[in-house]
């Protein structure tokens, strides 16, 4: 397959990622047709088939994608002069991001096909180990930088503390859609602030 094809194929995966999640999110995994993303992505369901093996296989490279997402953010906090600064400066963006309605609302449906689901379980248990380790070594850096060493499992305990906060967050949008961003925004730095200074 030529370059040009190549890249006409993935902005057709993409297109059909896009229109899935809006489904997944008006109507649910079960509730969401191939045949309604297809409509959505202005394409025919065999064309979808041709692009990915079936819904499942759509919903796994959902999670592939925003997981390749946050990776490239942790890389890039990675390589700031002051990793501490860095990950506090991002704390805005990232709680934004757990607090957005249809993001929330789809990751939680994630979750809970997951729960069902054997073959999307893995995919998220995976995603979250390769977040999970990323983290650690964004941690490992961030306290360094602060001379402050801690045990391996000191850094692991802090990362999953890391992730529990905003995941959290994620799921008290979904029950207090009121949430104050404003307000909550500047706590949860200072928690995160605490996991990497202390």
């Amino acid at each position: 397959m030529s370059i040009p094809d190549q890249d006409r194929t993935e902005a057709r995966r993409q297109q059909v990622l896009d229109a899935a999640a809006e489904c997944f999110h008006k109507s649910g995994f079960h509730g969401a047709s191939m045949a309604q993303i297809a409509k959505a992505a202005g394409m025919s369901p065999g064309h979808i088939y041709n692009l990915f093996e079936n819904k499942d296989d759509v919903i796994g490279t959902i999670v592939e994608r925003e997981q390749a997402e946050r990776l490239a953010k942790v890389d890039a906090i990675q390589r700031a002069d002051d990793v501490v600064r860095a990950m506090i400066d991002e704390v805005e963006c990232g709680v934004e991001d757990h607090l957005a309605g249809p993001n929330a609302a789809l990751r939680m449906e994630v979750l809970a096909e997951a729960g069902r689901n054997p073959k999307l379980a893995a995919v998220v248990r995976n995603a979250d180990a390769l977040g999970r380790e990323k983290l650690v070594g964004l941690m490992e850096v961030a306290l360094a930088q602060r001379n402050r060493q801690r045990s391996a499992q000191e850094v692991r305990a802090r990362v999953e503390v890391l992730m529990a906060l905003f995941d959290g967050l994620m799921v008290r949008t979904l029950r207090n859609p009121d949430i104050d961003r404003e307000t909550i925004t500047p706590v949860v730095a200072r928690l995160v602030k605490a996991l990497l200074d202390e």
